[in-house]
């Protein structure tokens, strides 16, 4: 995935690589997202955590870290 994120943002992974084209660049970070994703659920589901429970601790620590850039006013 960081390949990908580097290919986005400087062109290319490295300096012997061709540039690719944007919508193959999106293809490829896609792709990579996807691989990412696909991990997630297989060790959510190995240890038996919901992908929600994930969500609401991430989301609370999330809350927790920046307090007050989450008031209404």
């Amino acid at each position: 995935m960081c390949r990908a994120i580097r290919t986005i943002e400087i062109g290319r992974d490295r300096p012997d690589e061709n540039r690719m084209g944007h919508e193959q660049q999106l293809e490829n970070l896609t792709e990579e997202l996807g691989d990412v994703l696909d991990n997630l659920f297989i060790i959510a589901d190995k240890y038996d955590i919901s992908l929600e429970e994930i969500m609401n601790s991430h989301k609370e620590k999330l809350q927790n870290r920046y307090k007050n850039s989450f008031q209404k006013e």
